[in-house]
């Protein structure tokens, strides 16, 4: 099956100060954080329904891809964050049935607080966000479900340095950092590949921010421009992730939530985002 390609679904760090969500009052800043947390929901439900790290990376970039087109005040970060990992499940073949899907997406963006087994109204409420909200990424992804990612660029980069598996791991790991960021929608997936094996090889020396020797990007012919900003802008993010949780507390996840329902056009309503409560504890 044959996708766009990854020019198509381009952008600059300008155009991301520019997003439907900056316009409706989100900082660039904030953004980038609600993006981050709901990848990292992606990644804890993934873990939990024994995913492939394939399918993760892909319901991360079809969320960042998700905000260009429309705005974290009409959808809610951990409803898409749920709707673009049940649909990668489907896009890489990695099927997993809504009834074990839905508790697990309710356990960790509640911090194990609450609970959605089939047959409750939580569930049946999480289940209708989803398929509606299915509907409306398959046309904002212009039904585009095939990515390239940049895990194939570092198993071909491991082998061709003959690197070590403690440092291919790192560098795997981090690939799992850089796809929290918007990164997919500015590099190539061989540039974010690159970068992550640099980030890997500084934490390795314990020179992370230091200028290390990386004579190897010239070996293969690697954007040297590209890979130092990736390296930059993951560092940066870290910085202020590390000052959002020691403002805001550790917990990345509201204990509340419930599915929320799109902003109705014209609303006068603050654009940061509510989650809505259930029926049983407006009660």
């Amino acid at each position: 099956m044959q996708g766009r390609a990854w020019t198509d679904w381009q952008f600059t760090r300008e155009d991301l100060k520019r997003t439907p969500s900056v316009s409706c009052g989100w900082t660039v800043e904030r953004e980038e954080l609600d993006r981050a947390k709901a990848c990292g929901l992606i990644y804890s439900a993934s873990r939990k329904l024994q995913l492939p790290q394939i399918t993760s990376t892909s319901a991360c970039v079809f969320l960042h891809r998700f905000f260009m087109r429309h705005t974290l005040k009409e959808y809610h970060h951990y409803n898409i964050a749920a709707t673009c990992l049940f649909f990668a499940c489907k896009a890489e073949e990695t099927l997993r049935k809504l009834d074990d899907f839905i508790p697990v997406i309710v356990y960790y963006a509640s911090k194990g607080i609450r609970k959605a087994p089939p047959g409750t109204s939580e569930f049946e409420k999480w289940r209708a966000v989803i398929l509606r909200n299915e509907i409306v990424l398959l046309q904002a992804l212009c039904f585009d479900m095939v990515i390239d990612h940049p895990h194939t660029a570092l198993i071909d980069l491991s082998q061709l340095l003959s690197l070590n598996q403690p440092l291919s791991q790192m560098a795997w790991s981090f690939i799992a950092d850089c796809m929290r960021l918007p990164l997919c929608l500015v590099y190539p997936p061989k540039s974010i590949a690159y970068a992550s094996l640099s980030l890997a090889i500084r934490v390795a020396s314990s020179d992370v921010r230091g200028s290390l020797d990386d004579a190897w990007l010239d070996r293969i012919s690697a954007n040297r421009t590209e890979v130092s900003e990736i390296v930059q802008w993951v560092l940066e993010f870290y910085a202020r992730e590390a000052q959002s949780r020691q403002a805001h507390g550790s917990s990345d996840h509201n204990a509340d939530v419930s599915p929320t329902p799109a902003s109705s056009p014209g609303s006068t309503t603050s654009p940061m985002p509510h989650v809505q409560q259930s029926p049983s504890e407006t009660k």
